[in-house]
């Protein structure tokens, strides 16, 4: 049984006139009326009844009937699947991002996203760089949004959409509140909350860069995976945090961020889409490119 087979019954089922169903299916009548007995032989029953005047459909081929339209309906159901994967207009997205990214670009994106592929389904998750980009490598996730620059080795493509740069968070009682701008060099005596240097060693290794170029080894009291876990324990008095620009804007009243100056490396920081280094997604090149363009409206 082929599925031209079955397209041809309910084009006969539906007339019930050779000509008409030939014309529908635009063919000839002889090889319509070949292809049907054929099928009928198959299946081992009579689906029409023929005489010269008329055609009837059988009880047995109305009982055929309600499948065969179903058929019909997943095979076109099947054909729209295929193209719109191919298009990457459906289906589904494995997407990472690190949670600065929630500060600007990601709402965007997502909204954006969502609005342009509403039969795209994402899958999200949170982390940080370096876990993200061993996933990349892995081919455990399809596309994520990280931070640069990128110091450890990695496969993956980067495709920096969105430019930031370090600032100072000062506690808004502190002796540096009433300040605009900071050089690198009076950080010196500062008790620093820095990041991980196991889980964030980029954001880790371009503050030791910084401090070192200054000529002194920060004064480190606490490290943390999260920029917002790095504010928080700001407010709460512990020390001072560096931190992406980006993160200002969703901040506390308790809190006052400094400008950087005497550090060329301040201006470093950055978002990029990571991609496989063989991209065939078609959904995550979607999204990357969509990136692209929104990194560049911001």
């Amino acid at each position: 049984m082929k599925l031209e087979q079955i397209r041809q019954f309910v084009a006969l089922a539906e007339t019930l006139n050779f000509h008409r169903a030939a014309e529908r299916l635009n063919m000839a009548q002889p090889p319509l009326s070949i292809s049907l007995a054929k099928l009928e032989a198959e299946l081992g029953v009579r689906l029409f009844d023929r005489t010269q005047r008329r055609v009837e459909i059988t009880e047995a081929g109305a009982a055929a009937l309600v499948d065969a339209r179903r058929v019909l309906f997943h095979a076109e159901q099947m054909r729209l699947s295929i193209r719109e994967s191919v298009a990457g207009t459906s289906g589904a997205v494995r997407l990472g991002f690190v949670g600065t990214a929630t500060y600007s670009l990601l709402p965007r994106l997502l909204k954006e996203f969502r609005s342009v592929y509403p039969k795209v389904e994402l899958m999200l998750e949170e982390s940080w760089t370096t876990d993200l980009l061993e996933k990349i490598d892995r081919r455990q996730l399809d596309v994520a949004i990280v931070r640069v620059p990128v110091l450890n080795p990695t496969s993956a493509r980067l495709e920096v959409v969105e430019r930031d740069r370090f600032v100072v968070a000062v506690p808004a009682s502190g002796p540096l509140a009433d300040r605009t701008s900071i050089d690198i060099r009076e950080l010196k005596d500062e008790p620093l909350i820095s990041y991980s240097r196991a889980n964030v060693p980029n954001l880790r290794g371009m503050i030791m860069l910084m401090c070192h170029e200054a000529g002194f080894q920060p004064n480190v009291v606490q490290e943390a995976i999260q920029a917002q876990t790095i504010l928080s324990l700001v407010e709460s008095g512990i020390g001072i945090g560096l931190v992406a620009s980006t993160v200002s804007r969703y901040s506390s009243d308790n809190i006052r961020f400094l400008s950087i100056t005497g550090s060329a490396h301040a201006e470093g920081l950055g978002l990029a889409i990571a991609l496989p280094p063989e991209q065939t997604n078609r959904i995550a090149a979607n999204f990357r490119d969509l990136a692209v363009r929104l990194g560049g409206e911001l």
